[in-house]
């Protein structure tokens, strides 16, 4: 789980499992929460490595408020407060753009209840980290998609897909019911 620190940085810590799901976290009353993603290999196979062509599908529920804000709320855009698939690369190279991928336009609203979002790991179906089309960087979106390292849901709103998302009240949060990849 990927949390913003008050200096900007990101804080990860683990997510729980109640619930009955893979996964669950509370929402804070500051829109700091980002990411529920996993990176371990070993429990996940299935969800990491070759990722292109495949079809990946997140199901989770929601409770607790549908009072969502967002980190920079309101801006330009006005898009609520939402989650979208995630997926990375290895960044054993250095920084690039196109070792961070958000589906686009694929996402859910976050609101009470069961939520699904899913997206064809294909270019035309992603945006990366500088908010460009897999296909306008073909060779970039193809060489992290091959390798996924991490995986998950972001969470944002307004013009950006993992800015942080909180609730008014403090309340709040989500079980990550279902994560697939066929």
């Amino acid at each position: 789980m990927g949390y913003y620190t008050p200096g900007g940085s990101m804080s990860n810590t683990q997510a729980g499992t109640s619930g009955g799901g893979l996964a669950s976290l509370n929402f804070t009353s500051q829109p700091n929460t980002a990411l529920l993603v996993t990176s371990q290999k070993a429990k996940n196979s299935s969800l990491l490595g070759n990722m292109a062509g495949k079809t990946i599908t997140a199901t989770f529920t929601v409770n607790g408020t549908d009072a969502f804000t967002y980190y920079g709320q309101p801006d330009a855009c006005n898009t609520p407060a939402s989650a979208r698939l995630y997926f990375e690369t290895s960044n054993g190279g250095g920084f690039d753009y196109t070792h961070y991928w958000w589906s686009n336009p694929a996402s859910a609203v976050l609101a009470n209840g069961t939520l699904s979002v899913s997206a064809t790991v294909d270019p035309a179906s992603w945006s990366d980290w500088n908010g460009q089309s897999g296909t306008s960087v073909p060779a970039g979106f193809a060489a992290a998609a091959s390798n996924v390292t991490t995986i998950g849901l972001s969470f944002g709103g307004g013009c950006f897909f993992e800015n942080g998302v909180g609730t008014a009240n403090g309340m709040g949060g989500l079980v990550l019911d279902s994560y697939t990849a066929n």
